[in-house]
């Protein structure tokens, strides 16, 4: 006769429901570290967008960041002075023009604002994944406003930024030096592409995933 190799499970040990426990305390976790990171983002954003206003409006005047055409200077002094290039830098003016004040504050505000959109989003999207709602409805639409949020975050700030440039330099050379246009930077664009095509294929899944569950 053969003898069973199976063990005996404990009298009143649910091991399904065990398991249930032990996958609802992970999740938890993992919503705890994702909370965690969009809060000290969001921090970092708020920190960073304070200190940049505070170097902005000192006690002398507004400090603006200012692009120019390429000047050569010389560095002072006789021992190993040499030649270099300037083309940007930053300028203070007393009394800024009304519009150039705006589009200071426009430049440094909505950026920041675009990026705690995002947060948000990311945020609320990654407790989604956690739970196992990859494709709920709403999914896309966040990934969607994110995609939104940054393209727009770095309109403002190139847009807005040349024109605070442009309204200071005016302002502190009288119209002397003409500034150039804010330097570009393709990084957000190619990100809210990518974004954006996240979105697209979530909305393909929401929609794959609705029809599925009308067929049962």
């Amino acid at each position: 006769m053969t003898e069973s190799t199976d063990r005996p499970t404990p009298s009143g040990f649910d091991h399904a429901a065990w398991q249930a426990a032990k996958t609802q305390r992970s999740t938890r976790n993992d919503l705890v570290s994702v909370l965690g990171a969009a809060v000290v983002a969001a921090g970092a954003v708020v920190v960073t967008l304070v200190l940049r206003l505070l170097d902005i409006f000192g006690t002398d005047g507004t400090r603006v960041p200012v692009f120019f055409d390429a000047v050569d200077a010389v560095l002072p002094g006789a021992a190993g002075a040499g030649s270099f290039t300037i083309d940007q830098g930053s300028v203070v003016v007393a009394d800024l023009p009304v519009v150039t004040l705006v589009c200071v504050l426009l430049a440094a505000v909505l950026p920041a604002i675009a990026n705690l959109v995002v947060i948000v989003c990311a945020f609320r999207f990654f407790r989604r994944l956690l739970r196992g709602d990859a494709f709920a409805p709403g999914n896309a639409r966040l990934l969607s406003i994110a995609s939104i949020a940054i393209l727009c975050g770095w309109i403002a700030d190139t847009w807005f930024g040349t024109m605070a440039s442009n309204g200071a330099l005016a302002a502190a050379t009288d119209g002397a030096v003409e500034g150039t246009p804010y330097p570009l930077t393709w990084i957000p664009v190619l990100v809210a592409m990518a974004v954006g095509g996240l979105a697209i294929a979530f909305r393909t899944g929401e929609r794959l995933r609705a029809d599925t569950e009308g067929l049962v």
